[in-house]
């Protein structure tokens, strides 16, 4: 998703820099937002959020100029290693803490060392502006991307370096990937197309009806709790869970929320941040935002 898409992008204010830290004047309240936000993001777009696997309090937020690391739960931000270039998606395994993938527009980059330093990907996509981009939480070395003005979803069973499409058709405005219950089973959310499931491991897919609201921008799935997060657009934007892909509740959160994750070491604590940079948090599982 570009900066222009939809419209939603804002001008984010300034806030404090200090000794290279970037510090938002936490527990705001913003708009209609049921939540006090706990801090501020300073960048021109909010893509993607990652818990840490073995840290609770580490956070990494990408953006179309690189990453950013939240070491206390998402209070306080710092530039981390990975800058100027697009870290549209990110993905860490919860199998291997040490590999980080990063994905955007023709970029597809990994660090095997927990994010200090990184390294592009020799790979043989038809293209490098990945819309779409997840890994299986059970399997590091095996990747999905969807690429911009292709119909495919492309595998990768060796971390990133060989890919093979699979004979399906995706919409075409998918952005946003993630693996579910099952090794074969993944969503997609593909804006005003709705959000989408595979249960074949990518090979055919279903769109999901019944959702909330009028499209599906970010999602998120955790296997400790089996529970898939959505953010939603329309008159009923916000963040919403469901435990079957069927029926849906909200979680309090409303309005324009561009990312969302869940950490894989405990299901209860959530993470948003909406198209202002407003960043919430939340640590019983969406029923308060603020408490961190």
């Amino acid at each position: 998703m570009r900066r222009n898409s939809w419209g939603v992008w804002i001008g984010v204010a300034a806030i404090l820099m200090t000794g290279g830290w970037w510090i938002a004047s936490s527990r705001t309240s913003n708009g209609n937002r049921t939540g006090n936000a706990i801090s501020r993001l300073s960048a021109g777009d909010f893509h993607s959020l990652a818990f840490s696997p073995t840290d609770l309090d580490t956070i990494y937020f990408g953006h179309h100029d690189g990453m950013m690391v939240s070491q206390n739960g998402g209070r306080v931000w710092q530039p981390a290693s990975l800058q100027n270039v697009d870290a549209m998606a990110l993905a860490v395994p919860p199998d291997d803490p040490r590999t980080m993938y990063a994905a955007g527009h023709n970029v597809l980059v990994k660090s095997t060392d927990g994010g200090q330093t990184w390294n592009p990907l020799a790979h043989n996509l038809p293209g490098a502006d990945i819309h779409g981009f997840a890994v299986d939480p059970g399997n590091a070395a095996k990747v999905y991307a969807h690429v911009v003005g292709q119909v495919s979803l492309f595998v990768s069973e060796d971390g990133g370096t060989t890919w093979a499409a699979l004979p399906t058709e995706m919409p075409a405005t998918t952005f946003n990937l993630t693996v579910g219950e099952t090794e074969g089973t993944l969503y997609a959310a593909a804006g005003e197309a709705g959000l989408w499931r595979s249960t074949d491991g990518g090979r055919t897919w279903t769109k999901l009806t019944g959702t909330p609201g009028d499209g599906v921008i970010a999602l998120a799935y955790n296997r400790t709790n089996h529970r898939l997060l959505i953010t939603t657009l329309g008159n009923d934007a916000g963040v919403y869970a469901s435990d079957d892909g069927l029926s849906w509740s909200s979680l309090g959160l409303k309005g324009m929320l561009m990312a969302v994750a869940s950490s894989p070491a405990d299901p209860n604590r959530l993470v948003a941040v909406d198209d202002q940079g407003w960043v919430y948090a939340s640590r019983d599982g969406g029923a308060t935002w603020g408490s961190n």
